[in-house]
């Protein structure tokens, strides 16, 4: 049995397929896990854990029901005012706008697990489908050509254009 394959397949010339990382944009990411050691220092309250799990909450929430039920499958309908709110609450988790979120998504079911998906583990390692695909240049922009139902929303463009508002609030 075979889980994952460890490295990048071959290309036809028997190369691996380079990954253009853009290494800049890792630095928020990094910082973020880091400055966790703060703690250290400062020391945790019960209300810093408690904001911190009801801000985890909400924001997987936004995540999970918003992003991958709402956005990507259209598993429920609901009005654009609470469209904008969902969305809004899931880019405030810093995984990009809902029509990148929701364009990458769909391409990844179209072509799971072949050499067309975003980020499969197994045509690519398991650090670079888990995340490292995120800071890949080729998957930087949004594909709105896949996304139509949910382009023709103008808030929702705007929250694209402007990724790193909500997670700043």
């Amino acid at each position: 049995m075979k889980a994952y394959r460890t490295g990048h397949p071959p290309l036809i010339d028997g190369s691996a397929p380079k990954a253009d990382i853009q290494w800049g944009s890792t630095i928020p990411f990094i910082l973020a896990h880091l400055v966790c050691f703060a703690a250290i220092w400062t020391g945790v309250h019960l209300v810093d854990v408690m904001i911190a799990l009801g801000l985890y909450a909400l924001r997987m929430f936004g995540v999970t029901g918003g992003y991958h039920r709402y956005f990507s499958h259209r598993t429920f309908k609901t009005g654009r005012v609470f469209q904008f709110i969902l969305a809004f609450i899931a880019q405030s988790s810093a995984q990009r706008g809902a029509l990148w979120w929701a364009s990458t998504h769909r391409h990844h079911h179209r072509h799971s697990d072949t050499d067309e998906d975003v980020h499969s583990p197994v045509k690519r390692s398991f650090i670079y489908s888990h995340m490292g695909w995120i800071f890949d240049r080729k998957h930087n922009e949004t594909d709105l050509s896949t996304v139509p139902d949910l382009a023709k929303y103008p808030e929702l463009r705007w929250l694209d254009r402007n990724r790193y508002l909500p997670p700043s609030f």
